[in-house]
């Protein structure tokens, strides 16, 4: 006879709640047992970092351990390991400027995976992987693409220092998007100043679009920036950023980290780890993103979006 919601097993009869928390345990106790390192911090900061971490939860459908660096965790981690070792953690996360800090410390001991900061490859040690907070090209120039099909032409000002690792990805990226990148190197603001205005002198559609890089030692915010978005306004041509804040100042767009998503992300990086014993080494750039735009700015372009489009900008400025 079958009774709705039992199973019978080896001739005993086990009612079928019982029977799926017996699976859901023993899947729960097989899968990696994972933590995050994050430093001491106030708001808004502490909420970014838990909402990183219930990205990193409903990707491991499980917990996930917190443990809070202070400033002798930061100049010596053999506590953090001692602690990390007997509450049995398997692969550490680690966010901030702090946590990769003590990655390297971490990395002789457990598998890492480095988050919420900006890093390249050459300063991560050998063995770890990560995502850096750089928005990546692929993304920028889709939404470009999107927002301005028109643009034929983006140009770069960058600093090779900082941003060879995100220029030599975004040569590939619009290249496979039929965009020309004019990349121009740099490593002095008087040099960039004097290669802004040159540019600026010489666009003179809107088939050229501007992108300010993240991290751009190449831009003089005090008094470059706000000339560059004036003649942008003065010229009808694009300006776009990685840097959020240029948004704010009259900049069509930016990407910024989706918290929740990279959380997701960086717990399918922590399982790779595990699975490669510590061996798997990548740092990526950030795919989890949102896009904030000004919608005065594209009114100013003569931009048209879409309702679905718009329900897409995750952030909007002027603010109302």
């Amino acid at each position: 006879m079958n009774v709705p919601g039992v199973i019978l097993i080896s001739r005993v009869i086990v009612p079928l709640f019982l029977v799926l928390w017996m699976y859901g345990a023993a899947a729960l106790a097989a899968s990696p047992s994972v933590a995050i390192v994050y430093p001491e911090v106030r708001e808004p900061y502490l909420s970014v970092f838990q909402e990183i971490a219930r990205g990193m939860e409903q990707e491991l459908g499980r917990p996930v351990g917190h443990y809070l660096l202070n400033e002798k965790d930061t100049a010596s981690a053999e506590r953090l390991i001692g602690t990390l070792k007997n509450d049995g953690i398997d692969v550490v996360v680690t966010l901030g400027r702090a946590g990769l800090a003590v990655a390297k410390s971490l990395s002789s001991t457990f598998p890492v995976v480095i988050g919420a900061t900006i890093i390249r490859p050459d300063e991560v040690p050998q063995g770890l992987a990560g995502i850096s907070l750089t928005p990546a090209p692929e993304a920028m120039f889709d939404h470009l693409k999107r927002l301005v099909p028109d643009i034929k032409k983006v140009t770069v000002i960058y600093d090779p220092r900082q941003t060879a690792w995100e220029i030599s990805h975004a040569e590939r990226a619009a290249q496979e998007r039929g965009l020309l990148l004019v990349a121009q190197p740099t490593e002095s603001l008087r040099d960039s100043s004097e290669i802004f205005r040159r540019i600026l002198m010489e666009i003179k559609d809107n088939s050229i679009a501007l992108w300010l890089p993240r991290e751009n030692t190449a831009m003089d915010e005090q008094s470059l920036l706000p000339e560059v978005l004036r003649e942008a306004w003065e010229k009808n041509f694009v300006v776009f950023s990685s840097n959020l804040d240029h948004v704010r100042k009259g900049a069509l767009f930016s990407l910024y980290p989706d918290n929740f998503g990279m959380g997701r992300s960086l717990a399918s990086l922590a399982l790779q780890q595990v699975q490669a014993n510590g061996k798997f080494e990548s740092i990526k750039l950030l795919r989890d993103l949102l896009i904030a735009v000004n919608l005065r700015t594209a009114d100013h372009l003569g931009l048209r979006f879409s309702n679905q489009t718009r329900r897409e900008f995750a952030m909007v400025f002027p603010t109302r």
